[in-house]
């Protein structure tokens, strides 16, 4: 483990038209840039970016890319730009090409903007990739996910193009965000500071304060985003997606904030990968804490839960994340996070995570 906290950003920048400030953000760091983004994300975008490298004298080059971030596309556009001497990588889009552009950027030793057209994750800030095969396949934890040497050099989250994101990957984002107050009391109904240690407890309390802010404006926050409204609880919600989270993230390392959830995420898009194409990252991991909350001891708080889910058009069951519940799927997930680092292998825990398991099935 890197004995680094990396708790930051070096700049972020949220507001409205905060997009027209990339080219004076981009300048400090370097005169000819390679922006990596998705077809939609630089359909919003490009325009206003090209118009200000020229205005500004900055070299560009962009690249349109919808795939997986993979290990041999990471070091095959890290070696295109180190060749080409580009001295800024920027990535434009959701999650997936946030990882990319910071995947990329590490390996090319470059510094990297990310500018995020969706708050479906923390992905934009967080200083870690999540890596995948090209199938769609995810690597996982164990020996899958990159984790980097620093921060993201800057993050530009334009408030105007994100009341215009569709309200499911707001919803997504929010249970992405919640996911940590249940997770880091992994296999426990609490968070001792003795025991975990100041850091983690002060992940905890922060995760503690925004799963409230969320849970309690949920329903406004979806509303307005649904009905393209810049709300203050929307500006609120989109500095605790990325800023808060991601300050989480940085305090745990990028390790003690997530737990059996977040390794179902995984081990849903590697065994079921074609099954779960369609939905995202945060819809899987909030279906997932209903695993956790058992697996917590926390099985009183799984009704209200669910309904809270529900509210949001949310997966609640293994079904309906397009899983077929049948016995040999239970067992491929059970033993995939038996063997993670977050189950303690006591008969007694053992015991619980086959319920918890079980508890993602239909009702």
């Amino acid at each position: 483990m890197d004995a680094a906290y990396k708790l930051g950003a070096g700049r972020y920048i949220q507001m409205p038209g905060a997009l027209t400030e990339a080219g004076n953000e981009i300048c400090r760091y370097g005169k000819c840039v390679w922006v990596v983004g998705g077809p939609t994300a630089l359909s919003l975008t490009k325009e206003s970016l090209k118009k200000q490298f020229q205005e500004k004298g900055i070299m560009y080059e962009f690249l349109e890319y919808s795939g997986y971030t993979t290990q041999t596309i990471t070091e095959c556009y890290a070696e295109y730009v180190r060749k080409h001497k580009f001295e800024i990588v920027v990535g434009v889009g959701g999650g997936r090409i946030m990882d990319l552009a910071k995947a990329i950027a590490h390996i090319a030793r470059l510094p990297v903007i990310t500018i995020p057209t969706c708050s479906a994750t923390c992905a934009a800030y967080t200083p870690m990739s999540v890596m995948y095969e090209a199938d769609g396949a995810a690597i996982g934890t164990d020996g899958g996910n990159f984790y980097h040497d620093y921060e993201v050099a800057g993050v530009i989250v334009d408030e105007d193009i994100m009341v215009h994101q569709p309200p499911r990957y707001a919803a997504a984002g929010m249970l992405d965000s919640m996911a940590k107050a249940i997770e880091i009391q992994n296999g426990c109904p609490g968070v001792d500071m003795e025991k975990s240690g100041f850091e983690i407890y002060t992940a905890y309390i922060l995760s503690k304060y925004i799963y409230r802010i969320l849970e309690e404006g949920c329903s406004d926050i979806y509303r307005d985003i649904e009905q393209h409204i810049l709300s203050k609880r929307v500006h609120n919600y989109l500095y605790i997606n990325f800023v808060l989270t991601g300050f989480i993230s940085g305090s745990s390392k990028a390790l003690g904030q997530t737990a059996l959830a977040h390794e179902m995420y995984y081990a849903v898009r590697k065994y079921f990968t074609q099954e779960s194409k369609k939905y995202l990252h945060g819809e899987i991991v909030g279906s997932s804490l209903i695993l956790q909350l058992c697996y917590n001891r926390q099985e009183e708080q799984i009704p209200g839960f669910i309904e809270f889910m529900r509210t949001m058009n949310m997966p609640v069951t293994l079904q309906e994340l397009g899983i077929p519940e049948t016995n040999e799927n239970i067992k491929k997930i059970y033993c995939h996070l038996k063997n993670t680092e977050f189950v303690d292998k006591s008969p007694e825990n053992l015991e619980q995570l086959k319920k918890a398991v079980f508890s993602m099935c239909r009702r």
